[in-house]
């Protein structure tokens, strides 16, 4: 066992003009202030993972290095297009989580390398950005469904949405089929009907314990249909406020 706490290059966070730096051992509560200025509802979604305990231990680099198809923080740090530093003695490379993450907990990880830094991008002006969550218990619970949403809109249309899904394929990645559908069209109710075609265009969800595939499929087309609404009223709220 090698413990990474006392590695300082590890420990630092980063603000940059245009994104956030988090080291590979950054633990989680010590990056939830970064993420609640930047982004709160990735920060909400990281107060979901495991108990305090294991929030003052666990990192965003051991998340992603898992590569489970349910890691909570994956999909938000696909839509959020973050980068991922990989470090050896034979120096450091830089690739897209997107990337990264390359199967069933697969990873582009080679023999040598760690987790340098995770780096995301700040939401430019007029940008969007919501995370959900759906287990059987709101707090300390293993995702059915993760989401996370990037939306950027003029007009009243969509310009690009970036949708990330975890829990419905082998792993975490972008529902390209919805995001291709959506572009140019108005951010209404309307374009969200055959929500649920698309996502089984990308999708093939698996049967476990924690819910079949139908229901995986619904419980994410939900999500969606939920963050337009949020996103569409007039005062900013999400649903559990009311």
């Amino acid at each position: 066992m090698i413990a990474l706490q006392g590695v300082a290059e590890l420990r630092r966070i980063k603000a940059h003009a245009d994104a956030i730096e988090i080291g590979g051992a950054v633990t989680y509560t010590e990056a939830l202030p970064h993420l609640d200025q930047h982004f709160p509802s990735f920060g909400a979604l990281v107060r979901r993972i495991g108990s305090r305990q294991i929030r003052n231990l666990g990192t965003i680099a051991g998340n992603l290095a898992t590569a489970s198809p349910i890691g909570d923080t994956i999909p938000c740090l696909i839509a959020l297009d973050a980068t991922i530093t990989l470090a050896s003695r034979a120096g450091e490379r830089v690739l897209p989580v997107e990337s990264f993450i390359t199967g069933y907990r697969q990873t582009a990880l080679a023999p040598g390398e760690v987790i340098a830094a995770i780096r995301i991008p700040l939401l430019a002006s007029g940008e969007e950005f919501a995370a959900y969550k759906v287990c059987k218990r709101f707090d300390q619970d293993i995702s059915t469904v993760v989401a996370a949403f990037r939306l950027e809109r003029r007009g009243g249309k969509v310009v690009t949405l970036h949708a990330a899904y975890g829990g419905i394929a082998a792993r975490a990645m972008r529902a390209r089929s919805i995001e291709a559908a959506v572009r140019g069209r108005p951010w209404a109710p309307a374009w969200l009907a055959d929500v649920e075609a698309l996502l089984a265009r990308d999708f093939t969800p698996i049967t476990d314990h924690r819910g079949g595939a139908a229901y995986r499929l619904r419980a994410a087309a939900g999500l969606l249909r939920r963050f337009q609404l949020e996103a569409s009223l007039a005062e900013p709220m999400r649903v559990e406020a009311l």
